[in-house]
């Protein structure tokens, strides 16, 4: 079980049906019908950390509108003195090894008391959209939260989503910046904003990861959610096919 499928329960179109067919069946890379994301995500995602930790290595601290942005949102840290922890693959075993979960956070600050702050960087607009996926993110963070409690025996300071907004609505850039942006060569500026994420604890981590296996070990699928629009578009799908199977 991966920590992106833990969050996946707490949305509010949430249906076990659906859940258990794109778990049960997930399009891998060497599926006909994969569609891999847009590389430019993954490459700024890349970039994004070198450049907070360049800044952390060489300059001693993070760059200026990360760490007003950081020091805004938690009035009692200050992100003076951190240190950039080298991020690992987690991988923890549940209920007698019949359950794993598993995950890598984008970044781990640590502060001088050797409490660890986690990350979650995305490379997109905090919008409505985005808000409705919070449960979903905040279950992501604190799958992060409870491995490095369960795995590196680290007390956790706080969890934070970190967007990145691409600079685009032409009504909120003046022209003299974009004369700036683009003297020397295209610069596509980007507006930082950071999310809080609220730490739930360990117990809250272990109940998604129980209801999650209660839903995957069935070994048929359960009912659907009444009205539920993907299980309607999956039957519509499978009539069409079904003939030429």
């Amino acid at each position: 079980m991966l920590k992106r499928a833990l969050g996946r329960i707490l949305l509010q179109d949430f249906c076990p049906r659906c859940f258990w067919f794109t778990e049960k069946f997930r399009l891998v890379q060497e599926h006909p019908y994969y569609s891999p994301p847009p590389r430019v995500v993954s490459i700024g995602d890349k970039y994004i950390k070198r450049v907070v930790r360049v800044h952390l290595t060489k300059n001693k601290n993070l760059p200026g509108w990360l760490f007003t942005q950081l020091n805004n949102s938690y009035f009692t840290f200050s992100f003076k003195n951190i240190k950039h922890i080298k991020t690992r693959k987690w991988r923890a075993h549940l209920f007698d090894n019949c359950c794993i979960l598993s995950g890598e956070a984008d970044e781990i600050f640590e502060f001088p008391n050797g409490k660890w702050f986690i990350v979650d960087y995305k490379l997109t607009p905090f919008l409505d959209a985005q808000q409705n996926l919070l449960p979903q993110y905040e279950a992501q963070l604190n799958a992060y939260a409870y491995l490095a409690q369960k795995l590196d025996k680290k007390e956790i300071a706080g969890l934070a989503l970190i967007y990145f907004e691409p600079q685009y609505k032409w009504d909120e850039i003046k022209d003299e910046q974009i004369l700036n942006f683009t003297e020397e060569q295209f610069i596509w500026s980007f507006k930082c904003t950071v999310v809080p994420i609220k730490f739930k604890g360990l117990e809250w981590i272990e109940l998604l990861c129980k209801q999650v296996y209660q839903i995957l070990s069935k070994e048929k699928p359960p009912e659907g959610k009444s009205n539920c629009k993907g299980c309607e578009s999956l039957n519509k799908w499978y009539n069409e096919i079904k003939k030429y199977l």
